[in-house]
């Protein structure tokens, strides 16, 4: 598949996947074509720790402040120059996203606005949220609606 980035940031910086043999697929192409990759296990996320847990998985600084300005400044320090971007991959979004959902479209609001930010500069950040839920619904963040990915946009193909 050709500029995968491309075809996903017309939709939106935040793509949404159930199946992990899909995201893996997708996660491979972007290995593959010089993007840094972070994945994030999002089962442990809750309220009271979720900073604790961004600030490891994401390598903030020791004076990361732990609060929402602190996240929006740090996200936009993220990322290796040496790379054609940055993905994020939130696994286990939706057990977030139920414990915390307004916590869990601020960060990924955050990452939609930082991804649009980036594109002056022709450098790339995207998110990807993998469900164990095929009918998980996000609201709109960074001025879109999450879709999920090309190969399972229609709903049979989620829970085949």
């Amino acid at each position: 598949m050709k500029d995968l980035h491309k075809q996903m940031l017309k939709e939106g910086a935040i793509t949404k996947y159930h199946k992990t043999s899909v995201l893996n697929e997708d996660i491979s192409w972007f290995e593959n074509n010089r993007f840094e990759i972070i994945q994030i296990n999002c089962r442990k996320f809750k309220k009271n720790n979720f900073h604790k847990h961004i600030k490891e998985a994401l390598n903030f600084p020791d004076y990361y402040g732990e609060n929402m300005s602190a996240f929006d400044d740090c996200i936009s320090d993220l990322g290796d120059k040496k790379y054609r971007g940055l993905v994020i991959v939130f696994n286990h979004f939706d057990d977030f996203y139920n414990d915390n959902k307004s916590l869990a479209l601020r960060i990924i609001d955050s990452i939609a606005r930082e991804s649009w930010y980036r594109l002056v500069d022709g450098n790339y950040l995207l998110g990807l949220v993998q469900s164990s839920d095929p009918w998980l619904e996000i609201e709109s963040v960074g001025g879109s609606l999450p879709q999920w990915n090309s190969n399972e946009w229609f709903n049979e193909n989620r829970i085949q």
